[in-house]
């Protein structure tokens, strides 16, 4: 298994440290996405550069993409919209993804009408 961390400089919306982004497998025909911390405006470029990494990945050697934010505290409409980039790409990559979402996340989704399309997990 693989591992890649890239951290994001900066502060969240609420003065939080910047966001943390890891891209672990294939492990069992699953790569996995995780990112912690606020997802806000000032992370999109990264958060765009780990989901193509992340799809690429389990294009090549995996069924499911797997995006856990469970550890999110702020998810910013910017970086929804990577992650809605995410799925329409996996849809044409035909790799199966799931969301593993926070609180916030869950909340940011449902009210934005994506629940549907970003397929949420727990």
């Amino acid at each position: 298994m693989s591992t890649t961390h890239a951290d994001v400089a900066g502060r969240g919306a609420a003065g939080e440290p910047g966001a943390v982004f890891a891209v672990t497998g294939p492990l069992a025909e699953v790569v996995t996405l995780t990112a912690r911390g606020p997802l806000d405006a000032g992370v999109v470029d990264r958060l765009a550069t780990a989901t193509e990494t992340t799809l690429q990945r389990a294009a090549a050697h995996a069924d499911f993409l797997v995006v856990d934010l469970t550890a999110v505290t702020y998810l910013a409409m910017e970086a929804l919209r990577q992650l809605v980039i995410l799925a329409r790409a996996c849809r044409l990559a035909d790799v199966r993804l799931r969301v593993l979402p926070s609180l916030v996340a869950r909340k940011k989704i449902v009210l934005a009408g994506l629940a549907e399309f970003l397929p949420l997990e727990g």
